[in-house]
């Protein structure tokens, strides 16, 4: 009938939190198919508990006293039928629960009405339905605390998704998750619809921060991606790429590109969200934000120790699902991970668990299966294993391999000061992988480079025979000609 079509379309579903460029934020979004006057988020500090178990009294005082009430935005997007709402909630407290409820209009209790209107019985389930379940979520760690999240990439609306978000869900010590893009596979919005209700129970209790994937930049997926799950993207605008065509030059090529990368803080970890799908090669807008970006990570090194870097597609893998390695952003950014050591990076792409050693260049910086030191180098995980079809394996597995299966789950990372463990676990609760890094720095922020120095392979075999020319040619002659002690002479006072 149409009073339950109209309590569908004002119900907020597909509830899901995000940082925001602020550590005491967060961003609630949730969609209705309906539209409503007015987003807002009730919220509590402390555990739903107190909410749950008050009687009417109790609770009309709780919410004169103790609740915030924040208001948001709306907005929608060509083709979709319905509405994104965004309330931002702030001046959260470090390390604290929080309890809040979504939705428009007057706060109904389905227990006993009104709230606000203390001389009303409302009990109509319209009204009830405009507002969601009282929801919970943990903020920020404390410095001095360890901080935990999960990462995961190439999740589907098929096959273990829904495992991988339970397991997750159950985890209690996440406080964070990561996705490394490839989230729903949809180039409709029904399929993004049936992702945003099966990840729910993850992400309307885990900021969730999201990269794109190859299929999230599709046409169909690309406005879903990006309104759905919007991100603190450093440029909030695309960037037209105006090129001239060769044969005719009254022709012109325009192109879009996204901008879908960002960075943010996390306790004792400082994120570089990158985007594959925008140019990422030497000397464009993408690059250039990163090395800046990697300059500053290492000048607050003491504050946020543990640099990790989250790409979708894969600078090191032996999976058959995309070729392997993606060697066109190894060949432009690995030297700079090198240089400003990061510890690790995630990503996905391909569907299954890989984890390297530290490695550069392909070859191996450290052979040992558990225990690093940070300055070793920078491990590679691949983490497409949220669900998607598992892709197989190249017949031998590469010297820089450390671990490699076929399995559907999550990366945990529990990162302390001084250290940073990470674990593989299965959607069966079971681990498939763990191993540890010891932070090495100076307890005092490195100096930062004076100058970017971005070598590529070319400019390598540049260096290595001018080295070999003053080698055997320059210093034998110098040697010969006695140029040095001619020098030396010159400089002796007579």
């Amino acid at each position: 009938n149409n009073n339950n079509i109209k309590m569908n379309e004002l119900s907020p579903i597909h509830i899901h939190l995000a940082l925001t460029n602020k550590n005491d934020e967060m961003m609630v979004s949730w969609i209705t198919k309906g539209k409503i006057n007015q987003p807002i988020v009730y919220i509590f500090k402390g555990d739903c508990s107190v909410v749950l178990n008050s009687n009417k009294e109790n609770f009309k005082e709780l919410l004169n006293n103790d609740f915030n009430i924040s208001i948001g935005k709306t907005n929608t997007y060509n083709n979709f039928e319905g509405y994104i709402h965004n309330v931002i909630v702030n001046n959260l407290e470090f390390g604290k629960t929080y309890c809040y409820s979504v939705g428009s209009g007057e706060l109904i209790r389905p227990d006993f009405g009104s709230i606000q209107n203390s001389n009303s019985n409302n009990n109509n389930s319209n009204e009830i339905s405009r507002w969601s379940k009282w929801r919970t979520f943990k903020t920020e760690p404390k410095e001095i605390d360890h901080v935990t999240w999960g990462a995961f990439a190439d999740s589907g609306t098929w096959g273990d998704v829904h495992q991988v978000v339970e397991a997750m869900s159950k985890d209690d010590s996440l406080t964070l998750a990561i996705h490394g893009g490839d989230l729903s596979y949809g180039l409709k919005e029904e399929v993004w619809d049936t992702f945003g209700d099966i990840v729910e129970p993850l992400t309307s209790r885990l900021p969730f921060m999201v990269i794109p994937g190859n299929w999230d930049v599709k046409e169909g997926a690309l406005l879903p991606f990006m309104n759905r799950y919007k991100m603190p993207l450093v440029y909030q605008q695309p960037t037209i790429d105006i090129k001239v065509d060769e044969d005719d030059d009254t022709k012109m090529q325009l192109k879009s590109f996204p901008n879908l990368y960002y960075s943010f803080t996390y306790t004792h970890v400082y994120f570089i969200m990158l985007s594959s799908y925008d140019p990422y090669q030497i000397g464009t807008q993408q690059y250039k934000w990163l090395v800046k970006e990697l300059e500053y990570a290492n000048s607050v090194r003491s504050k946020y120790p543990w640099l990790i870097v989250v790409a979708h597609s894969p600078m090191y893998s032996s999976s058959t699902g995309h070729g392997g390695s993606d060697t066109n952003v190894r060949n432009q950014l690995e030297t700079l991970f090198q240089i400003y050591s990061v510890n690790l990076v995630f990503s996905g792409h391909d569907h299954g668990y890989e984890r390297t050693y530290p490695v550069y260049n392909e070859k191996v910086l450290k052979k040992h299966i558990y225990e690093y030191k940070s300055k070793d180098g920078t491990i590679h995980i691949l983490g497409g294993t949220g669900g998607a079809t598992a892709d197989p394996w190249f017949d031998e597995q590469p010297k820089w391999s450390a671990i490699r299966e076929s399995s559907s789950g999550y990366t945990k990372f529990i990162a302390h000061k001084q250290s940073l463990q990470v674990t593989y676990i299965r959607m069966n609760g079971t681990m498939g992988d763990h191993f540890q890094i010891t932070n090495d720095y100076p307890t005092i922020d490195p100096i930062k480079p004076k100058k970017t120095m971005v070598v590529s392979s070319s400019e390598h075999t540049g260096i290595l025979l001018l080295f070999f020319a003053l080698l055997i040619f320059v210093f034998p002659l110098c040697a010969y000609y006695k140029i040095p002690s001619l020098i030396f002479q010159s400089l002796v006072p007579k």
